[in-house]
């Protein structure tokens, strides 16, 4: 089977180094940004959890003080490259959950702002927007995640 030569400039642009660390360094960024408001507004981040009524009340309030915090260290984490594997597998975790809350929002009906990037209650709306926006997210780790896994395998002659 051959490969037309579109194919072979695609896969030396999407499967290579600086690719890997841009899409990982998106995410990053786009954590750091995100935990922003979050932290400097824990209370209203508390009431934008509660609207989607999946954590139980009792927990909200220390979901939303920690979580902003976990985003934080996770995007630094990626944008400096520095455990990047692990905080890789971890936003990915995070990005699940995301789109799990979205889903559930959807399948009860609720017209919530999805908390994502600002506590105001203006962004986003829970929903597709958001489950696409974090599915490519969690693309863009995977894709760093596995060239960084295959680097580290030729490396090491395995």
């Amino acid at each position: 089977m051959t490969s037309s030569p579109g194919e072979g400039i695609l896969r030396r642009i999407l499967w290579n180094r600086v690719t890997a660390t841009i899409f990982r360094m998106i995410v990053g960024a786009i954590f750091v940004y995100a935990c922003i408001d979050k932290i400097i507004h824990p209370a209203q981040f508390a009431e934008m959890v509660n609207n989607y009524r999946i954590v139980p009340h009792v927990f909200i309030n220390l979901f939303a003080v920690i979580l902003p915090w976990i985003e934080l260290v996770v995007g630094l984490c990626l944008i400096l490259g520095v455990f990047s594997d692990a905080a890789s597998v971890l936003t990915a975790g995070l990005l699940l959950v995301f789109i799990t809350a979205s889903i559930v929002a959807l399948a009860r009906g609720l017209d919530i702002s999805c908390g994502c990037f600002s506590t105001s209650g203006e962004g986003a709306r829970a929903g597709w927007e958001v489950i696409i926006r974090n599915t490519v997210l969690i693309a863009m780790l995977a894709h760093s995640f596995l060239f960084d896994l295959g680097r580290r395998r030729f490396r090491d002659g395995a």
